[in-house]
């Protein structure tokens, strides 16, 4: 829970976390403060009457529906809290992939005295699918580390700081020259499914994945599928089409797949610099002045699902949820 005492002062805070306390604190509510990223309510409730959602996530794939999408709606998110944390989780597993670190933790375990030659980062072929804010900041930190990094995005353009950037249409292509592929892309229709037996089948023998996107951009169990045959290296995931990840999910048992709970990019204290990144944009809402990093829905492309149901519409107060 972020520390939304300290909002008290500038707006009236109601917290909500089912449905119906949802749907009774609408009335009169234009600002949504969100949370839980993974929350159903919008699309069970709908968003009423709001004028302005800040979600405390970089995805916004829960406020994807049409009600919100067609609307006049203000989205905005908390950038620049969790691209740095998540660029270093990724550049973490591929370091203990390469030195093979999990290894010698298991062989100190046991007491195993086993010299192994690693290889090398220096010149490692990535392919970063996604060149949002965290794929930006994914690439910048690996080519720092001397890895050869290619970028693909929505489509091919060319990035002041990235350099040339290659389209969905070439991303078979690229697969094949790959040793690690990392996904940084948000979860639309374009992307949902997007990694599946086909691509996994393209991707170079003995390469690794890295998911720090939406879980749902990975088919699982072609995932597992290529793993078990021995396609794949390996692979770290820090996100799941469902979470948490179920006890009895397969992912958890193989040795060569990392699971990591969604953390990737969650430092010490980060719930706090989320509720300042909301502050701020309170501050500015209530001045008249532009809100910092709002988010295009339309941009992300996709239909997105339809709302189960409406919300009442009332005049809007000066309230916020969170």
């Amino acid at each position: 829970m972020p520390p939304v005492d300290r909002l008290e002062k500038e707006a009236d805070v109601v917290v909500v976390r089912t449905a119906e306390e949802f749907r009774g604190a609408l009335p009169g509510t234009e600002i949504l403060f969100l949370n839980d990223f993974r929350t159903k309510l919008l699309r069970e409730v709908g968003p009423g009457s709001l004028r302005w959602i800040h979600t405390s996530s970089i995805g916004v794939d829960s406020l994807m529906t049409e009600e919100i999408i067609d609307s006049d709606i203000v989205v905005s998110n908390s950038r620049g809290v969790c691209e740095r944390p998540i660029a270093e989780w990724v550049l973490g597993v591929l370091l203990m992939f390469t030195k093979d670190l999990r290894r010698t933790i298991e062989l100190q375990r046991s007491r195993t005295w086993q010299h192994r030659e690693t290889e090398p980062l220096l010149g490692r072929r990535v392919l970063v699918v996604g060149p949002g804010p965290v794929g930006r900041e994914t690439v910048l930190l690996l080519r720092a580390a001397g890895m050869d990094v290619t970028v693909v995005g929505r489509s091919a353009r060319d990035d002041a700081q990235l350099g040339a950037i290659a389209s969905f249409d070439e991303l078979d292509a690229l697969l094949g020259e790959a040793q690690d592929v990392v996904l940084t892309v948000p979860l639309t229709e374009e992307t949902r499914g997007l990694f599946n037996a086909a691509r996994f089948d393209k991707m170079r023998p003995g390469a690794r994945l890295v998911n720090v996107g939406r879980g749902a951009v990975v088919v699982e169990q072609d995932l597992l599928d290529a793993i078990d045959a021995g396609h794949l290296g390996a692979a770290a995931l820090d996100v799941f089409e469902n979470e948490p990840l179920a006890a009895e999910n397969p992912l958890w048992s193989r040795n060569n797949i990392l699971v990591s709970p969604h953390a990737s990019g969650d430092l010490i204290g980060w719930r706090g610099r989320v509720v300042d990144c909301f502050a701020k944009n309170l501050q500015q809402w209530k001045t008249g002045q532009p809100l910092n990093d709002v988010v295009d829905l339309t941009k992300l492309g996709g239909t997105a699902p339809k709302a189960l149901s409406q919300a009442g519409t009332v005049l809007p107060q000066s309230a916020s949820i969170v």
